[in-house]
């Protein structure tokens, strides 16, 4: 039984991302190529106060990128307006507007060219959002439980109680009939939506409270759902593996030393990162069918976040933050570094746009970037461009 997916929607069913990466050849384990070591951005740049200027032996860039046509991405803009920071992004279906949720408790609304068009003050620190896929409601993770906004609407119409402590996690079923939330005291909540009836609004779908996942025993960090089964990191070091028909858990893995803070499927495999300075794979064993470590990618920093999407040319690459302030950018599978990405602070959210070329990053001092994606020359158009000049 497979540990991923193939069914994981994708930006213009090539590319729309829901932190997984969808099918592609299956390759071996583990890959042949190692990155290299990449040169650090000059902090000293970052703060505008660096006196060597060109001469300056560290990058004086927000990024640095490599592909065999040229840059693999370049950044695009900056949305500022944020005072802490971003725990979550999200965009619509069109990708016309970008949603941003800060631990200042609030939301951002931004339009296409990058101005804020709305902040609305949830009152509460947002420790996770996500979007859904099939229509225009937003689930915010809070103190309070989950609220669910309705963008078409644009209301607070709905929210969700029973996590206890604040919420760091939400993932949806593919076929969105279940809302999942992880919470600080290890439990994860799990609301299905029913249809009901009454004489005022007739016959109305809402999320209701249909199980509580016990077993981790620390803060619920990340949870990914596959077609059949649903895994969940915590700061218990381990990642559990749940049915999606049950909903009890089936398995438990331990291979990590640290937290783990982030998980996705990507295939048939599970990746994982954690504060321990690694990345992990795991994969389905044929026998059993249970899931084990198959291999381990060592970083030379704690790792925060993971987030999987495909570049312009289809290729599909994994963005994994660290705790030097930096977003590396490897191709799988093959984990070979296409590029990296500075900040002046920890980057906790990454997202990729489900439309258009473009990808964003937010840190802990507030700050979004937009990055876009950049389409590689084929030899062929390279070459005619050359005898062009």
């Amino acid at each position: 039984m497979a540990v991923g997916d193939s069914k994981i929607h994708v930006r213009s069913e090539k590319h729309q991302t829901q932190r997984a990466v969808a099918a592609v050849p299956l390759r071996q384990w583990p890959p042949k190529k190692n990155s290299k070591s990449v040169v650090g951005v000059c902090r000293y740049w970052m703060d505008g106060k660096c006196l060597h200027g060109d001469r300056c032996r560290n990058l004086h860039s927000w990024f640095c990128s490599s592909g065999s046509g040229g840059q693999t991405f370049s950044m695009s803009s900056k949305l500022e307006g944020h005072t802490k920071g971003i725990t979550g992004i999200a965009t619509d279906v069109s990708s016309s507007k970008i949603y941003t949720g800060d631990k200042d408790g609030t939301v951002r609304v931004w339009d296409v060219n990058g101005k804020c068009s709305k902040v609305v003050n949830i009152g509460r620190e947002i420790g996770c959002m996500m979007m859904s896929c099939r229509n225009s409601l937003l689930f915010l993770g809070t103190v309070d439980g989950v609220k669910q906004w309705n963008t078409q609407r644009d209301v607070v119409e709905l929210s969700l109680r029973g996590p206890i402590g604040q919420v760091y996690a939400i993932a949806m079923s593919h076929e969105e009939d279940i809302l999942f939330a992880g919470a600080q005291n290890g439990d994860i909540t799990a609301w299905k939506l029913m249809t009901t009836h009454n004489n005022i609004s007739g016959v109305r779908k809402q999320f209701q409270q249909h199980s509580l996942m016990v077993g981790h025993t620390s803060v619920v960090t990340c949870i990914v759902a596959g077609s059949e089964y649903v895994f969940s990191g915590s700061m218990d070091h381990t990642i559990r593996k749940w049915s999606l028909t049950s909903l009890e858990c089936v398995q438990t893995l331990r291979g990590h030393s640290g937290d783990v803070l982030s998980v996705l499927c990507w295939n048939e495999y599970l990746i994982s990162c954690s504060m321990d300075k690694t990345i992990k794979v795991w994969g389905t064993t044929h026998d059993a069918g249970s899931v084990e470590e198959i291999y381990t990618r060592d970083e030379e920093d704690e790792c925060l976040a993971l987030h999987g999407m495909f570049d312009e040319d289809g290729k599909p690459m994994l963005l994994c933050s660290c705790s030097d302030d930096s977003v590396r950018l490897y191709e799988l599978p093959t984990f070979m570094e296409r590029g990296r990405i500075f900040a002046k602070d920890h980057v906790r959210a990454i997202e990729a746009g489900r439309a258009g070329p473009y990808f964003f990053t937010g840190d802990w001092t507030g700050l979004v970037t937009v990055w876009k994606w950049n389409k590689e020359e084929d030899d062929k158009d390279k070459a005619l461009q050359q005898q062009q000049h």
